[in-house]
């Protein structure tokens, strides 16, 4: 790479990273990229906007008339997690692959096979941190050299750019839609909760929506754990790193609308995170009236945990055997959706907060 090739190279890397949509991605590459890896003609693919585009290098005139939408074929295949991508390549030619030189975790496109006979093809893939974005497809005539070293090691210096710029376009384009609905924020709940199903961060809906029980005399999130754990079991069964679900409860006088993420992070249940959105169907809904129902030993044993004091020494203050106490503690639990008693005590003192 010659300086004047250096110096076109930040050029897009720095005009990359001023990107605020797909589209402005797109034009930037028609006009820019065939100054450092010549091709005749390209496909780009979002898998984000699902959006699907063939261009040609920009020469003169509007960057707008160098590229035409198309249909985003086998959508639903590239829009599944690519769980190995950390040991795939992400840059490779077409003639590579059909030898059999490299492999990926998933199979190409059909057009992509297909063009390889009348071009020379290579693929740049867009992952973030194994998450599948898109690909950018650069076909060279037949007539025409193939693609060289310095053409791979140009898009391979590229490609963790590109993979990130399309991270912070993404993240953009969710804040934008967070901003746009912001009223309807203050009424949905939002919840993290890491691999062990206890929770690590919520907004002040959130809070209040867990403290709220269903028909069923249980917390709400007691019925999220027990939904997180579905999903969980079903992420292992199935090998996705990505899985959701919906699901409604009922709650007295309306319906909770409940949407479970569970994001693997390689794999790892320590590392897992869930996500969840709670929105009730009856916007009159008051979210902070419900109040924990314990009964009188119940009581006396949350005073005891509230206070520290171990089981033993609940029991010897309540005149209750050891196993007593777990057995109510077991109760209690069941009643709030709390993991431990660290959870149980920051749940009853927001709960007395509200009163």
């Amino acid at each position: 790479m010659n300086e004047k090739m250096l110096e076109q190279y930040n050029d897009l890397i720095r005009q990359a990273y001023e990107c605020r949509s797909f589209e402005d991605f797109l034009r930037l590459a028609i006009i820019r990229l065939h100054m450092l890896v010549m091709y005749d003609s390209g496909l780009f693919f979002c898998a984000i906007s699902h959006d699907s585009s063939f261009f040609q290098p920009y020469l003169s005139g509007n960057a707008d008339d160098y590229y035409q939408k198309a249909p985003f074929r086998e959508r639903d295949a590239y829009l599944e997690q690519n769980a190995q991508a950390g040991s795939e390549a992400l840059v490779y030619k077409a003639a590579e692959y059909r030898q059999g030189l490299i492999s990926v975790s998933q199979a190409p496109r059909s057009d992509f096979l297909s063009a390889q006979e009348e071009y020379h093809v290579v693929c740049l893939r867009i992952v973030y941190h194994g998450q599948f974005m898109g690909e950018i497809y650069l076909h060279r005539n037949k007539d025409k050299p193939d693609f060289d070293a310095q053409d791979l090691f140009v898009l391979r210096l590229l490609q963790p750019h590109v993979s990130t710029v399309f991270h912070i376009i993404h993240s953009l384009i969710a804040v934008k839609l967070l901003e746009a609905d912001r009223q309807g924020l203050d009424r949905k709940g939002l919840c993290q909760f890491n691999g062990d199903e206890n929770l690590i961060a919520a907004n002040v809906a959130g809070l209040e929506i867990l403290n709220n029980s269903t028909v069923f005399g249980s917390s709400v999130l007691y019925h999220l754990k027990e939904i997180m754990a579905d999903l969980y079991d079903g992420c292992q069964r199935s090998r996705d790193n990505y899985i959701h679900r919906s699901a409604r409860l009922k709650t007295p006088g309306s319906e909770l609308a409940v949407t479970i993420c569970l994001d693997m992070k390689g794999r790892k249940k320590e590392d897992s995170r869930f996500l969840v959105s709670m929105e009730f169907t009856d916007e009159k809904q008051l979210t902070a009236e419900y109040r924990f129902k314990f009964t009188k030993r119940e009581t006396d044993i949350i005073d005891g945990v509230l206070q520290g004091k171990s089981n033993p020494k609940i029991g010897v203050s309540l005149s209750l055997s050891e196993n007593t106490v777990k057995t109510h503690l077991q109760n209690i639990f069941k009643k709030t959706g709390a993991a431990s008693r660290s959870e149980l005590v920051y749940l009853l003192m927001l709960s007395q907060k509200q009163s």
